[in-house]
């Protein structure tokens, strides 16, 4: 995990040195501008995006699969609602919890589901590629089972929780109003358990794709007008 992590920085990195090391792009133009307070004609668009994060626990997997609707406001700000949520049926190991009937170490699984405000501030923009520094704040319930003795998972917690992450994320506009996104961030889980802090605190990277509502309602429009 933290070697795709390394790379994603890379790969952030060695854009924006490209961007800024060919004589095409100057920061001071209308068209490359380093938190550029507006990017686009039209005030207000709505926003659609399909959001994964991946992290890891002790070489155990934590996929967090997501939704997110809400407005971007000039092309440069966005903000609204997410949605998230663990695959299920991910086991942990050498997570300690302290429970009756159960041996150490014992395997647990979790069931987790949150939503979330996110906030979105565009760091760079051009006509193809992006790069934002998201920001999201939720809140959800959690549930832990633990493996007994015999055999059966039994449930040792059952509780809200709250979690912040903080990030940065590329953009490539691969149609008007669809743009793939990758990039990592950290998260950090709170007014929750020990083991369930462990768990889930730490780096991610995530990949997603982005779709501009507006935008395919025109693109639309102009193929049925020609």
């Amino acid at each position: 995990m933290y070697r795709k992590l390394v790379l994603l920085i890379l790969f952030h990195v060695c854009l924006i040195n490209a961007i800024f090391a060919s004589s095409k792009f100057h920061i001071d133009t209308t068209k490359f501008n380093i938190f550029p307070k507006s990017y686009d004609e039209k005030k207000w668009k709505p926003v659609v995006g399909f959001d994964a994060h991946r992290s890891f626990f002790a070489g155990t997997p934590v996929k967090m699969n997501g939704f997110r609707f809400g407005a971007e406001y000039r092309g440069v700000h966005r903000f609204g609602f997410a949605f998230y949520g663990l695959k299920k049926n991910e086991v942990f190991v050498n997570l300690p919890v302290d429970w009756p009937n159960t041996a150490a170490n014992a395997p647990v699984k979790f069931t987790l589901n949150y939503a979330a405000l996110f906030y979105e501030r565009v760091f760079f923009k051009s006509k193809k590629w992006e790069i934002a520094l998201p920001l999201t704040l939720g809140g959800g319930g959690l549930e832990g089972y633990i493996l007994d003795i015999d055999g059966y998972f039994q449930r040792f917690t059952a509780s809200s929780f709250s979690c912040l992450s903080l990030g940065a994320v590329t953009k490539y506009y691969v149609l008007p109003w669809l743009a793939p996104r990758v990039g990592f961030g950290y998260r950090f889980p709170f007014n929750a358990e020990k083991s369930v802090r462990r768990a889930f605190n730490g780096p991610y990277y995530s990949f997603g794709i982005n779709i501009l509502i507006g935008e395919l309602i025109r693109t639309i429009s102009k193929s049925f007008q020609n």
